[in-house]
């Protein structure tokens, strides 16, 4: 089971990126800046990408970086605003929450920073995972299916809609459609085998006639080698809506796969004492009144 990268490095990640300094993140962390670096140096072997340049005796922030950056900065400010909020609080109920990693990072963590805000009683623990694994102990889960556990309240979040999606260039527009795929490299998911083999029967595309794949073991680093412009993604569209919206990821919009009741769900044991919460944490991940 993988979780988050190490918070102390992703903290360091952080300060760093924020400041632009190894010594200020280190005076700011109150640790030396070679325990600063060595953080650095951790979260670039888990994501096995550099993250930093040298510019001068600053650094800079490379192309994945700074797509990273962008991308957990607004978490790491709610999260502190929340922080704040909590300390406040006393006799606060906790909520132990699991989640799909990916999932967690871009769409689940924005919407907690806001509910912690507005519950501060409710205090939510969350814990992430690339698979699924039925001994993990949870108060509340978000998985992957159909919504019919049994014993279990289900209740869906997003509507799951696959298409390929990739980093924009003219050469790629012009090419990018179903007729053209096996001059791409296509990028898989290892806890994903599926969705191609899904998505190729819907639209009449023979995968066996594809040949150029490239298997990662998570749709976050599918996404991010897509932004890289290193071949093709099966997104979960939800998931990759803001790079979408701002033009550095292209999508194949006529192919797009509806998975019907095959989406996300946020589920708990029928019966759980902490039933009232969690009703008040699914309200404000829907949107239902």
């Amino acid at each position: 089971m993988r979780e988050l990268p190490p918070l102390n490095a992703l903290l360091a990640f952080e300060v760093v990126a924020r400041t632009g300094s190894v010594r200020a993140a280190a005076e700011s962390m109150s640790v030396t800046p070679g325990a600063v670096s060595r953080q650095l140096r951790l979260l670039e072997e888990h994501f096995g990408t550099t993250l930093f340049q040298r510019q001068g005796r600053g650094l800079m922030l490379t192309h994945a970086g700074n797509a990273y950056y962008q991308q957990i900065s607004g978490h790491f400010d709610g999260l502190r605003r929340a922080g704040q909020v909590l300390q406040r609080s006393a006799g606060r109920a906790v909520l132990r929450l699991h989640s799909f990693t990916t999932f967690a990072t871009r769409w689940l963590i924005p919407r907690l920073s806001t509910f912690q805000l507005a519950h501060p009683a409710i205090e939510v623990r969350l814990t992430t995972a690339s698979d699924w694994d039925d001994a993990t102990d949870f108060d509340a889960a978000i998985r992957l299916g159909h919504g019919d556990w049994p014993q279990q309240h289900a209740t869906a979040l997003v509507e799951n809609l696959l298409l390929p999606v990739c980093r924009p260039t003219l050469t790629r527009k012009a090419i990018f459609n179903t007729a053209n795929l096996a001059q791409h490299t296509l990028l898989s998911v290892r806890g994903r085998p599926d969705d191609w083999q899904l998505w190729c029967e819907a639209f009449g595309v023979n995968i066996h006639a594809l040949h150029n794949w490239r298997e990662l073991e998570s749709s976050a680093l599918a996404y991010q080698a897509a932004l890289e412009g290193q071949g093709i993604a099966l997104a979960q569209r939800v998931l990759v809506e803001k790079e979408l919206d701002e033009g550095t990821l292209m999508a194949m919009e006529q192919c797009q796969l509806d998975c019907g009741n095959l989406t996300y769900y946020l589920v708990w044991r029928d019966g759980s004492p902490k039933e009232t919460n969690l009703l008040r944490l699914e309200k404000w991940l829907t949107g239902r009144p």
